[in-house]
């Protein structure tokens, strides 16, 4: 259970029904059903009575929903001045790009190495595209880059000016000897019963963007490795100890049989977000597929 969920359960309530909540948190009716579910039996019962014009809070529901929205506001301050007080002081003319691990963020900071020679320059890594629209928010980086997962509910940026980058597909990491190696497609319901790595911490909602999945093509995904980072997952599905789910692989995920989903239900789309003040919103307007890609070549 974490704010992500108190979040969900304040807008369901504010719609007042599960099908326009899902329309405003931009995921699946069914993914948000699921979540919902879970959130239920965190707090131990029903939250919401479900009836045909809609839903409406339990008792329960009312007691959840009047502390949520203060616990909200008092994390948002406190997050805002805790960084405001943690992070050194930033040099003169520095500018500063904040992102989720993603293969786009060194892209990005190279091109701005180029086009800015003269500023120096700041990159933050996060752990969620959440704390990277906190630091945005809090002006701390002029230039965001984040991640969405389907199913999952996607970072909020309706206050900030959006250029989406990429949508790509998550690939299914297999050894060579797998019995599905030699498959050009693959159904997630065929690894029902194969070990899985859970996808890292740092992925943002591919995990639970997984689980989802799994849940739908009915059953429950068996987690065996935990906190694995790409290059150690790589090494464990080589091995032929599990199988394993991966997003932009590189020269490190060596000895795996790549392999896409044939019906597209797991991949990440990555976004630019920055505020309309911020002093890199001109070079972020002008950034063009082509200049990311040599920037790319350059950086790595």
């Amino acid at each position: 259970m974490d704010l992500r969920h108190l979040r969900i359960v304040l807008t369901v309530a504010e719609s007042g029904s599960i099908s326009h909540a899902a329309a405003r948190l931009q995921i699946a009716q069914s993914g948000l059903s699921t979540q919902l579910r879970r959130i239920e039996q965190e707090f131990g019962g029903p939250l919401f009575q479900r009836r045909p014009q809609g839903v409406v809070p339990t008792e329960l529901g009312i007691h959840v929903l009047g502390r949520a929205e203060k616990l909200l506001d008092e994390f948002g301050d406190l997050l805002a001045t805790a960084r405001t007080l943690a992070r050194p002081a930033e040099p003169p003319q520095a500018v500063a790009l904040g992102g989720v691990d993603n293969p786009w963020v060194p892209r990005i900071a190279a091109l701005i190495r180029e086009r800015l020679p003269h500023h120096e320059q700041l990159t933050y890594l996060e752990p969620s595209s959440q704390a990277v629209l906190e630091l945005l928010r809090t002006e701390k980086i002029a230039l965001a880059v984040v991640s969405e997962f389907p199913d999952v509910v996607p970072p909020q940026v309706r206050d900030f000016t959006v250029h989406d980058l990429d949508t790509e597909p998550a690939l299914i990491g297999l050894a060579p000897g797998h019995r599905l190696a030699h498959r050009p497609l693959l159904a997630l319901e065929e690894l029902a019963e194969d070990v899985w790595i859970a996808p890292g911490d740092r992925t943002d909602g591919l995990g639970l963007s997984l689980r989802i999945a799994c849940e739908r093509a009915g059953f429950t995904p068996r987690f065996r490795y935990f906190g694995a980072d790409q290059a150690t997952a790589a090494a464990i599905v080589s091995a032929g100890n599990a199988v394993g789910v991966f997003l932009s692989p590189g020269d490190h995920c060596q000895g795996i049989v790549w392999k896409r989903l044939a019906n597209g239900r797991l991949w990440r789309r990555t976004r630019l977000v920055w505020d309309a003040g911020s002093p890199l919103a001109g070079l972020a307007e002008d950034i063009d597929r082509g200049a990311l890609d040599r920037c790319g070549r350059l950086a790595s």
